[in-house]
């Protein structure tokens, strides 16, 4: 039995990466992280454009922030997972589960 929980998503890409690249990366997400079918699937994406990182990752002081919340099998997270590692214009990403209140 898939148990579906509510994550935060927070992809980072590449800041050389064109507009058009991200938006194909927030498709491809959006279909990633959608579950079942209805307006309730679907994950909810936030803007956060391009900020300063904290520190520098790969050479870089910059990134596209991408951040979603989902509801996903996590069980599916660690595919998810895997296909990040091999994308070399994804610098970081991070799974947190949200807390029921």
């Amino acid at each position: 039995m898939t148990q579906i929980r509510e994550y935060e998503v927070t992809v980072l890409i590449d800041p050389t990466t064109e507009p058009e690249a991200v938006a194909k990366y927030v498709e491809d997400f959006t279909t990633q992280f959608t579950h079942g079918e209805g307006e309730e699937a679907k994950p909810v994406y936030h803007a956060w454009g391009k900020r300063q990182l904290a520190y520098e990752i790969k050479r870089h002081k910059d990134a596209h922030y991408l951040h979603f919340e989902a509801k996903l099998d996590g069980t599916k997270i660690r595919g998810i997972e895997r296909e990040m590692q091999y994308d070399e214009s994804i610098l970081r990403y991070l799974f947190v589960k949200k807390e029921i209140r």
